[in-house]
């Protein structure tokens, strides 16, 4: 049961009505029998610490039935907006009607919540007033702050949940009916020629995109995905996704827009990065410098027909893991079409190994130094939060990766190139480094001198080897044709 009720996709449920029905007609009866109640509660412990903390991965059955009625409350809130928001009036046709199924499902999975959430609350206080005398001082324990959390992805993760999916105004309209926008956006134009029409089908099925978005967007100290999607349009989102841990875009902050045209979902949404450079950096094989992603969801690549987008059965959460599982990698030079075969050769590597000095000291001063300098306004508290969280371990992955390429400089192969690569990562780093130390300890947290003091000293050695150990000027002749800084 737990398993089906851990389903927080709306889509997904509206394909099995029949199951979700029957299941919810289940929970009633447990519900109505007073001596299988505890069964929708969390698994009874000796220790109340215990069993505060299974409540708060919320196993119970209870628990992960309120949050699916959050779900498609949600939604229908959502597909109610949009349809109050809309300026002229949708003729549906049958194609577009809300599944009979699922009209009958919303409110079946609104009243079991109602009928499950009484009757466990009518155990809990039994059981509350049973054990009070027990254990009084433990339930009166305050929840641990941030500052004594045990570790980095404690802290990270417990700071940046509530960033990960929000609203922001991108786009207004002026008296006429104009649209303007508020933010930089790829797609501007395609939005102000579309027609005012919007089927009934994709208003629903943004809906219940947005509801997956605001559940299920991957969060990590190592790798995260931040979403958010206009005021009014949830047909105009802008993405960030940090670089995961132990590839070469580690850290850095990488901003997307999506635009999910008009015939969507038959049609696959726009992506487009906008952490380019100013269009002067080519960060992987499948994103190119004037920001087009290529990946067979979008049907931007060509593939096998089962990875190509299903508008049944694909939806935007699988295309943007699919940019951070698939495309941001630790060897992305292998992601050129061709190139897979020369994998564990000497010749791949070192090319792999030379294409990754590139892409690091670029992650430095476009995903990092360029961020924090000029943030997003969409994703500016979560890009300050996140350096700052982790500015101690960014500046030692910088120390790392530069003694990383330093030690090819005298490869005869690579080491003319792996040398300005060198260079430029110094040179970013220093600049990096000044940026972070200037942060302010933003609202919420308790400042750490002790995080202070250890990025001071772990750039102690990197900042000493760039005035020690600079590398001489070379003319633009002695540059590689392919060389960007």
């Amino acid at each position: 049961m737990s398993s089906y009720l851990r389903n927080d996709s709306v889509l997904d449920m509206a394909r099995h009505v029949p199951l979700y029905r029957a299941l919810l007609e289940l929970l009633r009866a447990i519900a109505s029998c007073t001596s299988m109640v505890p069964l929708l509660l969390p698994l009874s412990t000796e220790n109340v610490e215990e069993e505060e903390e299974q409540s708060e991965c919320q196993t119970s059955v209870g628990t992960l039935l309120a949050k699916m009625k959050t779900c498609v409350d949600t939604y229908t809130n959502r597909l109610r907006s949009k349809r109050e928001n809309a300026k002229t009036g949708v003729k549906p046709d049958a194609s577009d009607q809300e599944p009979e199924g699922l009209t009958l499902l919303v409110p079946d999975i609104q009243r079991t919540a109602e009928i499950v959430y009484a009757a466990t609350t009518s155990l809990r206080q039994a059981n509350q007033e049973k054990k009070l005398g027990d254990y009084s001082k433990k339930v009166a324990m305050k929840p641990k702050p941030l500052s004594v959390l045990k570790s980095l992805e404690e802290k990270y993760v417990a700071v940046m949940k509530r960033l990960q999916f929000d609203t922001f105004e991108m786009v207004s309209e002026d008296e006429d009916g104009k649209l303007g926008f508020k933010v930089n956006y790829h797609y501007m134009s395609q939005v102000k020629n579309a027609n005012d029409a919007n089927s009934a089908a994709r208003a629903r099925r943004l809906a219940q995109e947005a509801v997956t978005l605001s559940t299920s967007l991957p969060l990590s100290s190592s790798s995260s995905v931040f979403v958010r999607c206009d005021e009014e349009r949830l047909d105009i989102m802008k993405v960030l996704i940090t670089g995961p841990a132990d590839t070469p875009y580690a850290n850095g902050c990488f901003e997307f827009d999506v635009y999910f045209p008009q015939d969507y979902p038959s049609s696959p949404p726009l992506v487009n990065l906008e952490t380019t450079g100013g269009h002067s950096v080519r960060f992987n094989p499948n994103l190119y410098n004037d920001g087009k992603v290529c990946l067979s969801i979008l049907n931007t690549w060509h593939g096998r027909p089962e990875e190509k987008w299903n508008p049944q059965t694909s939806s935007f959460l699988q295309v943007l893991v699919s940019v951070q599982s698939l495309i941001l990698v630790a060897e992305p030079y292998f992601n050129e079409p061709g190139y897979e075969r020369s994998r564990g050769t000497p010749s791949g590597t070192q090319s792999s190994r030379e294409y990754d000095g590139n892409i690091r000291q670029a992650t430095v001063k476009w995903a990092m130094l360029e961020q924090i300098r000029n943030p997003s306004p969409c994703f500016k508290e979560v890009i300050h939060k996140h350096f700052y969280l982790k500015r101690v371990e960014i500046m030692a992955q910088c120390e790392e990766w530069i003694a990383d390429i330093q030690q090819y400089s005298s490869d005869k192969r690579v080491g003319r190139t792996m040398s300005h690569h060198a260079a430029a990562l110094k040179r970013h780093t220093a600049q990096l480094r000044e940026e972070l130390l200037k942060l302010p300890c933003p609202d919420g947290l308790d400042p750490d001198g002790e995080d202070a003091s250890e990025m001071c000293s772990a750039t102690a050695g990197a900042e000493g080897t760039l005035m020690h150990d600079q590398v001489k000027p070379c003319s633009s002749k002695e540059l590689p044709s392919d060389f960007k800084l």
